[in-house]
């Protein structure tokens, strides 16, 4: 048996000495960490995008107040009307923030060893505490009182809100998409939980080279597969609220995460986007003007892509940290009602109605209102909102929000490469023993 040299103190066989063992004993500013840099566990926040979150959280809720509570029988009533209503459109912000935003977290976690179950557990605690809460207690209610069932969905429809599956109405619903409904803006959390699904397997499985190669794809394909659906299905929400009728958004946003990684994007692709997008808007504003407020057909198709467009390239503009648009994006309140747009946009369609239904049985309020009266009630309804998200955020959200960092993306453990061995003399001089190595 042979065996190696004979230490100062000990003598043990050196010829079986193993590279693990070596790690080992190294001391501990040697040893690989746990976990991932800070950049991969928790992004660095960018705050512009808490101003583009609070920007597409109002525009919806201006929509949806705007058409439901102004009284259009004067023109500049009209005029404020066509404003307000298309911002139901401005949801495709937060689909490309999403794609952005999760893109970059996964990219960043991808050589994490608890990869998927990270993100997956992260994503439950932010999402689904009060998504299911809003709906059992909605559909509990239901069984109570029977104008709130009346503002439920179909029967039938129910339980697909439990899977995240009330955006496929052609399965559900023969194809129609109800509209006035408490959960009737739920169809969008449905895209996004779908998104979060399947993306962070693309992620783990393809090069980015591959991924822009699908998005691309996928962005060719969207518009002609919204022209067939909305034909398919003459109910134009219905069509419009499928998973793959809202893919343009969520590509968009993959697509400048990756970009970004690259570098800025430049100034003269983005004004490109820009003008795109706004001239598809602005061709719908000339020509078929009554589709800002009665979405029937140029809306579903080519207001989508156009919408895809000018979001995407919003979004770009701001990381270029333009010091106007800059400024007004990181304003206290548009960053405070984007820290809580994610509850005001749950509870905010269930607070209308019930304020609404209130106002007219007890107190003989009649809707539509004139317009003072109606810009006022609508932001007394986003303050209520606010206020509501917030003690719910305060309350209940942040509690389990906390429970986050124990689900934060671990490295794998680092295996010490043969190349690594190298050198490795140098290392063991200032060790109190002698290792014979070769």
């Amino acid at each position: 048996m042979g065996w190696g040299r004979k230490a100062d103190f000990i003598d043990c066989p050196w010829d079986s000495l193993r590279i693990s063992v070596v790690v080992t004993m190294l001391p501990l500013p040697f040893k690989a960490k746990r976990h991932l840099s800070r950049s991969a566990a928790a992004p660095n926040h960018k705050p512009e995008l808490d101003g583009i979150r609070g920007i597409a959280l109002l525009a919806v809720m201006l929509s949806h107040g705007g058409g439901r509570y102004i009284l259009q029988t004067t023109f500049v009533a009209k005029l404020f009307a066509y404003a307000m209503v298309p911002g139901w459109s401005v949801v495709e912000l937060f689909f490309v923030l999403s794609g952005f935003l999760i893109t970059g977290i996964l990219l960043k976690s991808k050589t994490a060893e608890n990869y998927f179950s990270s993100f997956y557990a992260r994503r439950f605690l932010r999402i689904f505490p009060i998504y299911y809460l809003v709906v059992t207690a909605g559909l509990v209610a239901a069984h109570y009182n029977f104008w709130w069932n009346t503002m439920m969905p179909p029967e039938r429809m129910r339980i697909s809100y439990y899977f995240y599956a009330q955006n496929w109405p052609i399965f559900w619903n023969h194809g129609a998409y109800q509209t006035v409904s408490a959960f009737g803006h739920f169809w969008s959390l449905a895209v996004e939980e779908q998104f979060y699904l399947v993306w962070p397997l693309v992620i783990w499985l393809l090069p980015e080279g591959w991924i822009l190669c699908l998005c691309t794809t996928g962005l060719v394909i969207a518009l002609p597969l919204r022209f067939y659906m909305v034909h398919r299905y003459v109910e134009s929400l219905g069509a419009m609220v499928l998973t793959t009728s809202r893919m343009d958004g969520l590509l968009v946003g993959v697509m400048l995460a990756i970009l970004l990684r690259r570098g800025q994007i430049p100034r003269r692709w983005i004004y490109l986007a820009l003008g795109l997008g706004g001239g598809i808007f602005g061709y719908i504003a000339l020509f078929h003007h009554r589709e800002l407020i009665d979405t029937r057909f140029y809306m579903p198709t080519l207001g989508i892509t156009g919408f895809a467009l000018l979001s995407g390239g919003f979004l770009a503009l701001s990381q270029h940290r333009i010091p106007p648009l800059h400024h007004i994006l990181c304003t206290g309140c548009l960053r405070t009602v984007g820290k809580y747009s994610y509850g005001m946009y749950i509870y905010h369609i269930p607070i209308y109605l019930i304020l609404e239904h209130i106002l007219e049985t007890r107190y003989g309020v009649v809707f539509p209102l004139p317009l003072r009266w109606a810009l006022s009630y609508i932001a007394f309804l986003i303050a209520v909102t606010f206020l509501v998200a917030k003690i719910s955020y305060d309350l209940f959200e942040s509690k389990i929000l906390a429970l986050k960092v124990h689900f934060r993306p671990r490295s794998k453990p680092a295996t010490l490469a043969p190349a690594s061995v190298v050198g490795a003399r140098e290392i063991f001089k200032g060790l109190p023993i002698r290792v014979k190595l070769g």
